[in-house]
C-alpha cells in the first residue's frame, strides 16, 4: 500500500515487523474488496437473486440494474434496503511462516439502497425515480503492538530486544445519487436512463514505530509513516432497455465511462532512523507533505444482458451476465517525487489504480409459497479485476469470489419485507502481500501465500407501495397490489 525505494532493505528497522504488517494489510484487503464489482447488490430482491435482474427487475431497483424496466413498473413505490450486516474473515495460510497462519475478521453494518418513484402530472406515460446507493463504504482502525527477544533481530548485529507498534487507518465511502427517466415505447418495451453523480472519499494512513536495544548498549529507534487522502466527484450514465411479453423478459443495460468533475487530495511521507552502536545501513530521514494536489478516479464501460422466464404462477428463473472493460492505469493523486535532503534518492509517492476486463454471471430462482410469500435461491460470480501496475498499486484484492444467496420475501398490508443472507468465498495463491512488503522495504517469510476469503451477509429490508388493489393472483403483474410475487 505504500512505496519505499529498494535501498531500504536488510538491516533497516521497518524490516522487523513483516508478520505484523502483513496482518494489517490482510485486514485492509478483507474490508475493502477493492478490485471486485459485484460483492454487494442494490435492492432487497437483488440481494436474494444475486443481481440476476437485468431482464425484469420488477421493482424500483430497476433504477440501477436496468432503467428501461422502470417504464413497465406499475405501482409507484419506495424501497429501503434497511440494514446489511457483513461478517468477513480472511486467512493467509503460512502468512507468518510455515505453520503460522494469519487471519482477521470484521463485522460491518451499512445501508445499501434508498429509491423511490417520482410522480408529476406532466410526465404522461414517462416514469421518473430517484435513488441513493452506497457503492462502497467502510472505516476501520487497526493496531498491533509487540515485543520480541532473540539474537540479531531483523538482521541487526547485537540487537536482542525489539518492540514494534504498527497502526493502519482507512476510510472509504462512495455514494451514487441518481434520477431515472423511462418511457414505455410499447406495452412490452421500455427504454430508460439513469445519470449518476458519484462522490468518493478515501483516507489511508500507515504508521509504524520500532525501538530496539542490545546487551552492549546498542540502541535503535525508527519511525515510518505514509498517508493518502482524496475527494473525487464524477458523473456516469446507465442506459437500459427491457422487453417483457408473456412469461419471458429480456433486458440490456450499458454503463458509460465516468467523467470527472472535481478531485483534490494530499499525500504525506515521513521516515527517520536513529541508532547508537549498531550498523543499520539506515536511509536518509524524510519529512514530506504535499497538499491540494489534483486527484483522479474513474470507471470504464460495462454492459449487461439478462433474461427471465416464469413457469406457471409460482416459479420464475432469472439469469444475467455483465462484462466490464479495462480501466487503464491512472495515478490517484499527482504527487511530486520525494527527494531526501542532501541525497540523490528519489521516492515515488504515487498510488496507481488499474482494473482488467472481467465477465461475471448470475442465476436465481424465485418460488411462491402461497399468495404473499416467496423464497429465493441464487448464485453469482465476483471475479477480481486486479491489474498489475508499475507504481504502487492501491488495490490488493486479487482473488475470485463465488456467492450463494437465499431468503424470504413477504407482504404485510401495503409493505413488503425481505429477510435473507449471502455467503461469499474464494481462495488464491498470491504474491501480492510479499510484493507489497518488499515495496515497504520489508522481508517476508514466504514468497507466495494461500489466501482464503469468507463473507456472510445478513439482509433486512422493506418496500412500500403507493397502490393497493388487493390482488392475490399468483403471477407477478406490475399492475397488481403488493402480493409477494409482484414485488
Amino acid at each position: 500500500m505504500t512505496s519505499i525505494p529498494s535501498r531500504v532493505r536488510r538491516g533497516s528497522v521497518p524490516g522487523v515487523v513483516p508478520g505484523t504488517l502483513l496482518a494489517l494489510l490482510v485486514s485492509a484487503t478483507a474490508l475493502a474488496q477493492d478490485a471486485h464489482y459485484t460483492t454487494r447488490q442494490f435492492g432487497n430482491r437483488a440481494w436474494l437473486l444475486g443481481g440476476a435482474f437485468v431482464g425484469n427487475p420488477n421493482d424500483i431497483s430497476a433504477v440501477y440494474y436496468n432503467p428501461g424496466a422502470l417504464a413497465l413498473l406499475g405501482a409507484p413505490e419506495l424501497e429501503l434496503t434497511g440494514s446489511v450486516y457483513e461478517y468477513t474473515r480472511l486467512k493467509v495460510q503460512d502468512g507468518q511462516g510455515e505453520g503460522k497462519d494469519l487471519s482477521d475478521s470484521n463485522v460491518d453494518v451499512l445501508p445499501s439502497l434508498i429509491a423511490g418513484s417520482l410522480r408529476f402530472g406532466f410526465l404522461g406515460k414517462s416514469r421518473m425515480a430517484y435513488s441513493l446507493l452506497t457503492r462502497q463504504g467502510f472505516s476501520y482502525s487497526l493496531q498491533s503492538r509487540g515485543t520480541r527477544t532473540g539474537t540479531d533481530l531483523a538482521g541487526v548485529r547485537g540487537l536482542d530486544m525489539l518492540s514494534t507498534d504498527v497502526r493502519l487507518d482507512q476510510t472509504v465511502s462512495e455514494f451514487w445519487t441518481g434520477v431515472s427517466w423511462a418511457y414505455p415505447v410499447t406495452e412490452h418495451l421500455g427504454l430508460g436512463l439513469t445519470p449518476f453523480v458519484a462522490t468518493r472519499h478515501h483516507e489511508l494512513r500507515f504508521q509504524t514505530q520500532a525501538q530496539g536495544s542490545g546487551a552492549a548498549g546498542q540502541q535503535l529507534l525508527a519511525t515510518l509513516g505514509r498517508d493518502l487522502e482524496f475527494d473525487h466527484v464524477r458523473v456516469l450514465l446507465k442506459l437500459g432497455a427491457s422487453y417483457q411479453h408473456g412469461p419471458w423478459a429480456l433486458g440490456l443495460s450499458v454503463t458509460t465511462p465516468s467523467l470527472a468533475l472535481w478531485g483534490r487530495g494530499s499525500v504525506g511521507f515521513e521516515r527517520a532512523v536513529q541508532s547508537q552502536g549498531v550498523d543499520t545501513n539506515a536511509p536518509a530521514a524524510v519529512f514530506d507533505f504535499q497538499e491540494d494536489l489534483p486527484a483522479h478516479f474513474c470507471n470504464s464501460w460495462a454492459a449487461a444482458f439478462g433474461v427471465s422466464r416464469s413457469f406457471g404462477d409460482s416459479t420464475a428463473v432469472y439469469a444475467s451476465v455483465e462484462g466490464y472493460a479495462r480501466v487503464s492505469s491512472i495515478t490517484l493523486v499527482d504527487a511530486q517525487p520525494i527527494v531526501p535532503r542532501d541525497t540523490t534518492e528519489s521516492i515515488d509517492g504515487d498510488y496507481a489504480f488499474a482494473l482488467k476486463p472481467v465477465l461475471n454471471g448470475a442465476l436465481g430462482v424465485e418460488q411462491a409459497l402461497g399468495d404473499r410469500v416467496r423464497v429465493y435461491l441464487s448464485g453469482h460470480t465476483d471475479f477480481s479485476a486486479l491489474e498489475q501496475t508499475q507504481s504502487t498499486n492501491a488495490l490488493v484484492g486479487g482473488w475470485d469470489l463465488y456467492h450463494a444467496a437465499s431468503g424470504i420475501h413477504f407482504v404485510l398490508g401495503r409493505s413488503r419485507f425481505t429477510l435473507g443472507g449471502d455467503l461469499a468465498w474464494g481462495n488464491k495463491q498470491t504474491t501480492r502481500f510479499a510484493e507489497t512488503l518488499q515495496q515497504l522495504g520489508l522481508s517476508t517469510p514466504m514468497r507466495a501465500q494461500d489466501v482464503h476469503f469468507f463473507q456472510a451477509t445478513l439482509l433486512v429490508g422493506a418496500s412500500f407501495s403507493f397502490k393497493d388493489t388487493r390482488s392475490t393472483s399468483g403471477k407477478g403483474s406490475v399492475e397488481e397490489a403488493p402480493t409477494a410475487d409482484s414485488p
